[in-house]
């Protein structure tokens, strides 16, 4: 621990985030699957986090709507604020004359739901804050036993659901309760994992991978392809599930075993993870206009450098505006 941040994490979070944006512009298939862990590592990161948050909730008294306004700050109205910032920049680059986005996308967008595709993993963080008080009174019943036959019989009555394709028939459910379970599960990995060991986690790191290679063969035995884990993320199902956790305690195994030392960008692009992944959006969507087709690689490059540089930018403005005292609470928004 250092100036009471936790070191390993902030890698974690970076790496969860460098691959979420390559995931968006990356066109080779094999670096596609290998980075497929992205999304669960940050709501693993997100519920590793949520404890010492919800302590501190608890501690002060307040009541679970202040808690839940403050996740919405968090992450809502940043999330709102760069979508209309998006979309009034969007109308100085009209396709064939024509603003790109119709009503229901913009209307979509903000809602998390069909508009822009990347703006998804904030639903996730939502669900995730608003089922936080339930995870965490989970998390303190004492025998374990009863905790995991409790989650597996959730998960397996999961599975049906999917397999039987109710969330194609309930909005609902394809939106929201599909999300719930097995992201519910994995946040609640996030908290159990303050407490455990380097071994302990490379031991679920290897349940995971077995969990993985039965998925991988009975997949293959029945269509005769070896199928890329991308494809069972929307809802993510166990062979989804399996390897994104097992490379995520992989790799939180090995961060915890090592002194990892404090890094200013890595801290930097830790803490302020949320606005460089909005901001990456914008890039990713203009760059081309201005540069046309290019390599995905040097595409990447562009769109990190520019989401880092304009957030620094703006985290400065921010400073400057703390200092002329100005409202604090709608300033750290935009951090």
């Amino acid at each position: 621990m250092e100036n009471n941040r936790v070191i390993f994490i902030d890698y974690l979070k970076v790496i969860g985030l460098l691959c979420i944006i390559l995931a968006h512009i990356c066109t080779d298939a094999t670096i596609l699957q290998i980075r497929n862990f992205d999304v669960p590592l940050m709501v693993l990161i997100s519920g590793y986090l949520a404890v010492d948050s919800f302590k501190r909730n608890l501690k002060e008294d307040r009541s679970f709507l202040k808690y839940y306004w403050k996740r919405i700050k968090r992450l809502l109205i940043p999330t709102w604020i760069f979508l209309i910032i998006f979309f009034t920049v969007m109308i100085f680059f009209p396709v064939d004359g024509l603003y790109p986005y119709d009503t229901d996308f913009i209307i979509n967008s903000f809602l998390l739901l069909n508009g822009i595709e990347y703006v998804w993993i904030i639903r996730i963080f939502l669900i995730c804050a608003f089922i936080t008080p339930v995870i965490y009174y989970f998390d303190k019943i004492e025998n374990d036993y009863i905790q995991y036959l409790i989650l597996l019989l959730i998960y397996i009555l999961y599975e049906i659901a999917i397999f039987l394709n109710i969330n194609e028939m309930n909005i609902i459910f394809e939106f929201i309760l599909a999300y719930i379970v097995p992201y519910g599960i994995i946040y609640l990995l996030g908290m159990i994992s303050r407490t455990t060991s380097y071994k302990t986690d490379r031991n679920i790191s290897i349940v995971c991978l077995a969990a993985f290679i039965i998925s991988a063969y009975l997949i293959y035995s029945t269509t005769g392809i070896l199928q890329p884990t991308q494809l069972m993320k929307y809802p993510p199902t166990i062979y989804y599930i399996s390897y994104a956790l097992f490379v995520s305690f992989l790799l939180m195994s090995l961060f915890k075993r090592f002194n990892l030392k404090s890094n200013s960008l890595i801290e930097f692009c830790s803490k302020s993870s949320l606005w460089i992944y909005l901001w990456h959006i914008l890039f990713l969507t203009i760059i081309p206009i201005f540069c046309g087709e290019m390599d995905w690689i040097l595409m990447y490059i562009l769109v990190v450098i520019c989401s880092i540089t304009i957030t620094y930018i703006q985290n400065n403005i921010i400073d400057v505006l703390e200092k002329a005292k100005l409202n604090e609470d709608f300033l750290k928004i935009f951090r």
